[in-house]
């Protein structure tokens, strides 16, 4: 028999285009002898659909879209495919569903299991104010073959894992399929992208197939969805836990796997798994890469504005806007300041020139003094203090302005440049260099963002990023010698510091706390209320703001 797991790029909303992809690609699995195609779950809407699924003719645009489907896969092959569908089991609820779309019709298979009703801790969990709980997960025979239909969350870390989870109705939808005898499974899912999430899924879809001898068959989403980035590398395995097929990375697939004779329990024929990534600056690029490529596109827009300040942070968003978007639609900006040193400007003219993209530069000089007239007045008011910060934020809110307006004029995005360091010790400057559309590094630390360049240097075989870049001390060169130092701790000893204190379970008592540890946790703490004001970051941490950590605003951390 012959699975094909169509990994799909699907357009959260786009129930209309979705569905044509959909079935093209069908048609090539049909094309490869498929006899039935699998994709990811809620593939039709598109994942995270959120209040899209109140509106009235939403839900009824999905079912006519299966009408549709069915009347044009009529001749085969079945589909499988994952959509919202009215709830049997709540009023005014939807499932999220897995409908099987065979010889004309389409019926419901099977019903997402949801663990819990916990809002506001991730793209699972979220969906549950708009879909049911569901109640257990279904099976179809096709072609002598009984599969049962996993769609249920699968948290990534052993403890939680889906085959250990006995939910609050006191069953547990794996082992139910499992006892009733089934040949296969079919994972139906949408996995965000995080470090390290592949390998654990892998380990933990190849124990379960093992430990219940059967075929395993997973299909993951790929594309950027807001802050999510889906790295498809959809999944086939043995009945004794070896690997038979991997998809593609960070790329549209259809995976097709064919099972040796026609009968359950034989082993798969065909190409060799595709590969993993050789590192994790490589995966992390690609998913920058392929996040960024998709909100600016699924906004609708093509170009993007970039402000260039001859840093780190900026270089490696430009280069990151090349490789999605293409040269042609990116621009980028220099502003310089008085303080901006002869050494930021030619860097951020070479990198321009590297990548080949086109520039202005606008010096603010003369907008900072225009400024400094027209506020003075009103800063009378009030007396000066130490640490007055006042002209160095003015800098960043004109380059914001400026940048926002290029925008408006060039109906582009600007991408925003700040990393997940400064974010997380409030090291930036509200409506200045908080200003974007979409924050591409923003889940990366700072030494993550060096690490990452350095990969790119070496995967283009050139010194695209100058080494000047490299070389000089981090600054926002907002006065006379500034550097990020004067501020923060060294961000060699500030990260792993921080990633301690983001992962879950860390305590955050005082008690033999060093100086550094209590700096970086009191500023993490105090620079929420920034946080809640910045653009979207892609996510590519294990706990990234926003979603996975997050903090009071109007708090004060203090104990006894």
């Amino acid at each position: 028999m012959k699975i094909a797991l169509l990994q799909c790029n699907s357009v959260t909303g786009d129930v209309a285009g979705n569905m044509q992809r959909i079935l093209e690609a069908s048609r090539q699995a049909a094309a490869a002898g498929a006899e039935l195609c699998v994709t990811p779950e809620l593939a039709l809407c598109g994942v995270a659909p959120g209040h899209y699924l109140c509106a009235e003719d939403f839900a009824a645009g999905c079912r006519t879209a299966l009408d549709h489907l069915a009347l044009e896969l009529r001749d085969g092959p079945a589909l499988l495919v994952g959509a919202p569908v009215p709830s049997v089991y709540a009023s005014g609820l939807l499932s999220n569903a897995a409908v099987l779309v065979d010889k004309g019709s389409w019926q419901v298979a099977s019903r997402k299991v949801y663990q819990g009703g916990a809002q506001g801790m991730g793209p699972d969990t979220d969906d549950s104010r708009y879909f049911d709980r569901g109640i257990s997960c279904g099976i179809l025979t096709i072609g002598g073959w009984r599969m049962g239909v996993v769609l249920c969350e699968d948290a990534r870390s052993e403890e939680e894992a889906f085959w250990k989870i006995r939910y609050a109705s006191g069953h547990n939808p794996l082992m139910e399929l499992v006892q009733r005898g089934v040949d296969a499974l079919i994972h139906m899912t949408a996995a965000p992208y995080s470090e390290g999430a592949q390998a654990a899924g892998e380990h933990m879809l190849s124990h379960v197939a093992a430990r219940h001898h059967v075929h395993l068959f997973s299909v993951n989403l790929v594309g950027g969805n807001d802050s999510r980035v889906y790295s498809g590398q959809s999944l086939a395995f043995d009945p004794t836990g070896q690997l038979l097929a991997r998809g593609k990375a960070f790329a549209e697939d259809v995976l097709v796997v064919e099972t040796a004779g026609s009968a359950p329990g034989g082993a798969s024929g065909g190409k060799a798994p595709e590969p993993l990534s050789s590192c994790v600056e490589e995966s992390l690029w690609h998913a920058l890469t392929l996040g960024t490529r998709d909100f600016v596109r699924k906004c609708g827009a093509e170009k993007v504005i970039v402000g260039l300040s001859g840093g780190m942070d900026s270089s490696l968003v430009c280069c990151v806007a090349v490789e999605a978007l293409g040269a042609e639609n990116v621009t980028g900006v220099l502003m310089p300041s008085p303080y901006s040193s002869e050494g930021s400007v030619s860097d951020a003219h070479r990198l321009a020139q590297n990548l080949g993209i086109r520039t202005v530069t606008l010096p603010i000089e003369s907008v900072m003094k225009t400024f400094e007239q027209a506020l003075a007045p009103g800063l009378e008011l009030f007396a000066s203090r130490p640490g007055d910060t006042t002209f160095e934020n003015l800098q960043a809110r004109i380059r914001g302005v400026m940048l926002s307006s290029l925008a408006n004029r060039a109906g582009a995005l600007v991408l925003n440049t700040g990393n997940k360091s400064e974010a997380a010790m409030g090291y930036s400057t509200l409506y200045g260099d908080t200003v974007g559309a979409l924050a591409v590094i923003g889940d990366l630390t700072k030494t993550q963002t060096y690490t990452v360049a350095r990969w790119y240097n070496e995967y283009r075989q050139a010194e695209i990023i100058p080494q000047q870049v490299f070389d000089k001390a981090p600054s926002a060169e907002l006065r006379p010698g500034q550097k990020d130092e004067d501020s923060l701790p060294p961000y060699g000893q500030l990260d792993p510091v921080l990633e301690e204190l983001l992962l879950p379970g860390v305590s955050s008592a005082t008690a033999n706390i060093s100086p550094l540890r209590l700096e970086v946790r009191n500023k993490l703490f105090a620079a929420e209320f920034k946080r809640r004001q910045e653009p979207l970051a892609l996510f590519v941490s294990r706990v990234p703001f926003g979603a996975s950590w997050q903090a009071p605003v109007a708090g004060r951390y203090r104990l006894p």
